[in-house]
């Protein structure tokens, strides 16, 4: 089946000529699967020059999910590229259940990938696709190769043909960047002296609506990804915080801090009207949304400590989700909605913890070290995340199970406040 990928590649390489690239990075596997299924990609063939192979980049994504345990291509016992070379007893004889054989083929000035997914035990072709790209697209189409091989194996959709955004604090510079979701080609959306805070995706992840300063007041912006245009949310004046997107993506929630107190709003991001949702002197913040767009849950101190609550969207009243500890904040749905991610407070650290949607079945995915703005990827089998690693910030990747752990961390600066794309 051929697919054509639309991306922002062309958008982000423009961005390349006016300011410069900025540091990738690294994924660190700190945790993986013992019974990690072991597979073999053969080398599909060269690709551009100065880049990591489409072979490489699929490699790395399936032992970034710690589910795929790659065995060393030094040990293959040849190098197919199409059905036709496949022999599965020489890669059973290698200890490879499973297998993922293709080609990078140029074509009129952009690139043909096929790829070719086998159950080695049993001989079967599993699946098989063919994707066509431009050559900025090339790095992208790997990942959503390995999304092929991953569904082929785990019957869930891939994480890998995503984007993530975060905050990069170098010295007093602060940026708002978007890499692919290995860390591969970040750029700046935002770059300044100004800090940046809560960059989240819009549902068709051509918008991101962010936090910074203007005149010494927070604002939230929502900007175009393509035309870098911006969108201020809220009156000028007003302090304002924590954005959400809607699932339709033509509503944002957010905060509004007045009078000591803060309370939540929803502005139709059309018309400009804004509705308030909450009506009291409590601090109210961090509002996200249901898949279904019928609820949102948030973050009150309206019982002495920041607790996580739910609400109709449509305002009303509130009940408490969370009981367990005296700290609980930054909630975030599941893409299906049968989980929420937040940050939870066990033995002075603020640890990465999950729970059911009714609050309850609360585990801790993450007390290395204190963590922020949790966010799913799009199949809703892994989390990012901000954490610290030996005094340093850095992103993370945790499982919703807790079994996979990979860090994700450059040397250019801090890393916090990720965003995975939908």
């Amino acid at each position: 089946m051929a697919k054509r990928i639309w991306t922002l590649a062309i958008f982000l390489l423009a961005w390349a000529f006016v300011l410069p690239a900025q540091a990738a990075l690294t994924v660190e596997i700190t945790k993986n699967v013992a019974s990690a299924l072991p597979i073999a990609i053969p080398s599909f063939g060269p690709g551009i020059a100065g880049q990591p192979s489409v072979a490489e980049v699929v490699r790395n994504d399936l032992r970034h999910s710690g589910l795929f345990r790659v065995i060393d291509p030094a040990g293959y016992p040849a190098d197919p590229r199409a059905p036709g070379g496949v022999k599965a007893a020489d890669w059973t004889a290698v200890g490879a259940t499973g297998l993922a054989v293709g080609s990078v083929e140029p074509q009129n000035g952009g690139y043909v990938v096929n790829v070719y997914v086998y159950n080695v035990s049993t001989g079967q072709e599993l699946t098989a696709h063919r994707f066509t790209c431009s050559a900025a697209e090339l790095h992208m189409t790997a990942h959503h190769v390995a999304d092929v091989i991953y569904q082929a194996f785990t019957g869930k959709p891939g994480p890998f043909a995503s984007r993530i955004a975060y905050v990069r604090q170098t010295g007093q510079t602060y940026e708002l960047l978007v890499a692919e979701s290995d860390g591969w080609n970040p750029h700046p959306i935002v770059r300044g002296l100004m800090p940046v805070f809560s960059p989240v995706w819009s549902p068709d992840n051509r918008r991101l609506a962010y936090v910074t300063y203007a005149n010494a007041r927070a604002v939230i912006y929502v900007q175009d990804l393509a035309t870098g245009q911006r969108q201020t949310i809220a009156p000028g004046g007003e302090i304002v915080s924590a954005p959400a997107f809607s699932p339709n993506g033509t509503e944002l929630a957010y905060a509004r801090s007045s009078g000591g107190h803060t309370e939540l709003y929803v502005a139709n991001l059309q018309t400009g009207q804004r509705r308030q949702l909450t009506h009291d002197d409590a601090i109210n913040t961090s509002p996200t949304w249901s898949p279904d767009g019928s609820q949102i849950i948030f973050v009150s101190d309206r019982a002495g400590g920041p607790q996580i609550y739910a609400m109709s969207a449509s305002g009303g009243a509130a009940h408490r989700l969370s009981y367990d500890g005296s700290y609980n904040a930054s909630p975030v749905y599941s893409p299906a909605g049968n989980a929420i991610a937040f940050i939870h407070r066990t033995d002075g650290v603020y640890a990465l913890a999950v729970m059911k949607p009714d609050g309850s079945g609360v585990r801790v995915l993450d007390a290395q070290g204190n963590c922020d703005h949790p966010s799913f990827a799009g199949n809703g089998q892994m989390i990012l995340y901000g954490t610290q690693r030996g005094g340093r910030k850095v992103l993370a990747e945790v499982s919703l199970d807790g079994k996979t752990m990979a860090i994700l961390h450059s040397n250019a600066g801090g890393d916090s406040q990720p965003a995975w794309s939908h």
